[in-house]
């Protein structure tokens, strides 16, 4: 899309001294507005305010263009738009043409959604999408960039409600018009929702790709700076993490910083920070960057996926902390993402290996067993590798084999640094020994080679031999239930209790109630895998 002339209208409105001129100088604006309310807010916001009230304040065309100024790179409030928005609401009436309602409501989506109101937001462009389809003729030279608009920032609500399937295909629409059609500011909002999508989804080299087309943009140094180009600031920080470690990720921290100030990207962005310090072995620092990412939700409706991301990754911070009580407490209430982006399936599953319930472990695994190739990569390479370590400590090597070749396969494709943590140094080399006998690409040869040595310290838990029944009781302690209780839950008598009670203080090394409990909590035991 050509680039309005902002000089063009400065001279037009300095050169305005009478209605006839100010109406000529306002006509201009009406025709360049929707490719500067990105760039030049502050500049609109002044030239309306030096126009006669008389001449603009009845217009819903040009109060919808001082709302949508505050979405400008220099704008500092969020909140500001609103009044404005329903000031423009409050003119427009059904004889008011189309284009100018449709166009309404998609800024004052857009606007809706930078402050996390996600519902209201998708019922703006709902409305600006059925105006745009109704029976109302839209010029075509309006209706296509309209509805550019209308699939990228509907593409941004889905994505920021985890819907990534919907969402992707309303970026890939947008991007497939954006050169002609959307203002370069928009351009770098698609390009890097396309890519974080492709990210979540564990597509790093496509995601790399749509990194670079947001670049080649033209956008000007304080768009690279900005809200619009967050979305792919925060993918390259992510997967530079992932394939260069946390070291190559500072440069790139201070920049991201900027862009997600006062922006529905803020919670991603604390969220990939805390992400950096885990990656670099600071779990303190993280958790003091994801309570800060928790509370930029605060107002959002309904949450973003991002309080899941933040979930799994406060599980990933406890582990490394020692503390897989507070981990199991987390993944207990933890939800699965869309296409598993993210997995707590993978975090029981380690819990589960490290106290020896190899079976467990797979039972974990089932539901990313299910989806298949449907399952994010970024978390399936750990999925295949701790089934492959199950199978291996069950006497199945040939299952053990054929997982760990699909997890060495997604670790080469993805490049990633640091694969392989969440089983045992011990077992890993062992797989890793037997993979070097096995015929493989010439990529994965090389990453064997590699990881030859890798050290891997996981603090050893054990549940040992507690049986299926002597569980279900430990369940039942953390839960806070008497022996009367637990003997009425599970048609057992109160003296049976007692004996099992006996021999989980023993199998667990405890004396108490109160340290049962506790440690039942450290192995997992409240939280219940169905078996076939």
């Amino acid at each position: 899309m050509a680039t309005a002339d902002v000089r063009t209208l400065e001279r037009a409105f300095g050169a305005a001294h009478s209605d006839e001129s100010f109406a000529l100088a306002l006509n201009e604006l009406s025709t360049v507005w929707p490719q500067l309310a990105g760039t030049a807010g502050c500049l609109i916001r002044q030239l309306l305010d030096s126009t006669p009230s008389s001449l603009w304040h009845s217009d819903p065309w040009l109060v919808t263009c001082y709302a949508a100024s505050f979405r400008s790179v220099e704008a500092a409030d969020r909140s500001a738009a609103l009044p404005y928005f329903e000031a423009a609401s409050a003119l427009l009436s059904p004889a008011t043409p189309a284009i100018v309602r449709a166009t309404h409501h998609v800024h004052h989506a857009a606007a809706l959604r930078s402050l996390g109101r996600l519902d209201d937001a998708l019922a703006s462009i709902t409305i600006a999408s059925s105006i745009a389809e109704g029976p109302d003729v839209i010029p075509l030279a309006k209706r296509i960039p309209l509805s550019a608009e209308i699939a990228l920032h509907r593409g941004a609500i889905l994505l920021h409600t985890g819907d990534f399937d919907r969402a992707k295909a309303d970026y890939r629409l947008a991007g497939s018009l954006a050169e002609k059609n959307l203002s370069v500011a928009d351009q770098l909002d698609v390009f890097g929702g396309l890519a974080l999508i492709q990210f979540l989804l564990g597509d790093f080299e496509h995601a790399l790709s749509y990194v670079s087309r947001a670049e080649s943009t033209g956008a000007s140094p304080a768009l690279r700076r900005s809200r619009f180009n967050a979305p792919a600031l925060l993918t390259e920080l992510l997967i530079t993490v992932n394939q260069r470690g946390a070291d190559a990720a500072e440069g790139k921290i201070s920049v991201l910083q900027s862009s997600i100030i006062e922006s529905d990207w803020e919670p991603l962005g604390l969220y990939a920070q805390a992400y950096v310090e885990l990656f670099a072995g600071n779990p303190h620092e993280g958790l003091d960057q994801l309570r800060a990412s928790l509370h930029s939700l605060d107002e959002w409706q309904p949450l973003s996926f991002v309080d899941t991301e933040i979930g799994g990754l406060r599980a990933a911070a406890f582990l490394q902390l020692g503390d897989s009580g507070a981990a199991w407490d987390v993944l207990a209430h933890l939800t699965p993402t869309q296409h598993h982006t993210v997995c707590p399936s993978r975090l029981v599953a380690h819990l589960r290996f490290v106290t020896g319930d190899y079976r467990g472990t797979l039972d974990a695994l089932r539901d990313c067993e299910l989806l298949g190739d449907a399952h994010s990569a970024r978390t399936l390479a750990d999925v295949f590798l701790i089934k492959a370590a199950a199978n291996l400590n069950l006497g199945n090597d040939e299952k053990s084999d054929v997982a760990f070749d699909r997890s060495l396969r997604l670790v080469t494709r993805n490049r990633l640094h640091s694969p392989f943590r969440l089983v045992p140094s011990e077992t890993v080399q062992l797989m890793l020994t037997r993979a070097a006998t096995r015929s493989q690409p010439l990529a994965v040869g090389t990453l064997v080679k590699r990881l030859d040595g890798l050290t891997v310290v996981l603090r050893p838990q054990d549940s040992l031999s507690l049986s299926d029944r002597e569980r279900a009781i430990a369940r039942e302690l953390v839960r806070g239930s008497s022996s009367a209780e637990i003997a009425v839950s599970l048609f057992i008598s109160v003296n049976t209790v007692k004996s099992h009670l006996k021999n989980i203080y023993r199998k667990l090394g405890v004396t108490s109630r109160t340290e049962a409990i506790h440690k039942s909590r450290e192995l997992g035991l409240q939280v219940e895998i169905t078996r076939d």
